[in-house]
Order: structure tokens, then C-alpha cells, then sequence
């Protein structure tokens, strides 16, 4: 990834962000962090649901991002609705089993 010219709005931003060792769809990319002292500036992390991904955990970028998400928690918002929202609809609970 080293010396590749990237557009974040056309190349990052909303893309699908997917673990590169499970395959696992963990969430898209909210926004992106930059280092604006370079020429052109480096991307520094990518932001998902609140959630700061260090660059060094980008291992692809093509139609989407697979990262190396160790010990992020990206699908802890989705459990939380989950839990707290969706579970609470009647016959909810029959359509998550």
C-alpha cells in the first residue's frame, strides 16, 4: 500500500469494511483521519461506528477494505440495537433464530 495515490472520497469513504482472515462483514468506513503534514497527506486511520482503525490494519484496499481488526470491536453498536431495539419487536425474536 505504500506509495499508492488514493482519493478517500472515491477510494474509502462508505466503503465495506471486511476481516481479512474470516472473511466477516464488520461495518463501512464513516470517515477517514489524516496526516495533513505531507505532500499529498497520508491517511493515518479510518473511522467505522465511532472506532478508530490504525492504518497498519489495512491489508487491502479494492472494492473493499480488508482490515486485520485484532482486537477492535466494530459490530458492538449493531449488538446493542440488537439487543436493546430489535429483540424488544414482537416476533423479533423468532426472525433472528
Amino acid at each position: 500500500m505504500s506509495g499508492r495515490v488514493l482519493h478517500a472520497q472515491l477510494h474509502l469513504l462508505d466503503r465495506q469494511l471486511i476481516d481479512l482472515h474470516t472473511g466477516r462483514l464488520l461495518g463501512k468506513v464513516d470517515d477517514v483521519e489524516l496526516e495533513l503534514d505531507g505532500d499529498p497527506p497520508l491517511v493515518t486511520a479510518l473511522i467505522s461506528g465511532g472506532v478508530r482503525i490504525p492504518a497498519a490494519q489495512i491489508a487491502e484496499i479494492d472494492s473493499a477494505i480488508k482490515i486485520t481488526p485484532y482486537d477492535l470491536d466494530l459490530t458492538h453498536g449493531d449488538t446493542w440495537v440488537e439487543r436493546h431495539i430489535i429483540d424488544k419487536i414482537p416476533g423479533a425474536g423468532d426472525a433472528t433464530e
